[in-house]
């Protein structure tokens, strides 16, 4: 394994660490505010930001466990017609789809910055957070995405660097 496909898959490996500690942070925090929305409901007035708290938390770790899918390699796939391929045309089939979603992903960090940048003076209703700290996560997901994706292509064309992480 080069200096390079060590670094990178230390860097890939530490990243989702980070992001699965993350989504059971939002994820516990989301069950324990609804609760809590719950029983004041019930027993004493509602709670008028905790809806909207639970509702950018759940975008958070829709975003965060998309990462964390992605690395695991949980997302659905269709893969039968590529395991019927001899191995040199199935790593040609896996480097296209390495280049097609490393496209979607960078124009999906590019309109985001974008989109974050025209959030710059909203602030959510009920809380009066400003949006761009709601939309932040979708360029820091497609940029840990793009870590990942970068790491799954080395493995694809040195198998040698997988055997050995």
């Amino acid at each position: 394994m080069t200096f390079f496909t060590y670094h990178l898959q230390k860097i890939s490996d530490r990243l989702d660490s980070f992001f699965r500690f993350a989504l059971f942070i939002t994820l516990s925090a989301m069950i324990v505010l609804i609760t809590a929305q719950i029983i004041f409901r019930v027993f004493f007035t509602a709670l008028s930001w905790s809806e909207e708290l639970s509702r950018y938390l759940l975008v958070w770790s829709s975003f965060i466990g998309t990462t964390v899918a992605f690395k695991k390699g949980a997302h659905i796939a269709v893969t039968f017609l590529v395991d019927l391929l001899p191995a040199r045309m199935q790593k040609i089939v896996q480097t296209l789809s390495c280049i097609l979603m490393a496209i979607f992903f960078g124009v999906t960090i590019w309109y985001s910055i974008f989109l974050f940048n025209v959030q710059i003076f909203q602030v959510s209703p009920a809380m009066g957070i400003k949006m761009r700290y709601i939309y932040m996560i979708i360029p820091i997901s497609f940029s840990v995405l793009c870590v990942h994706l970068l790491n799954q292509f080395v493995h694809i064309w040195l198998p040698a660097a997988k055997k050995e992480a």
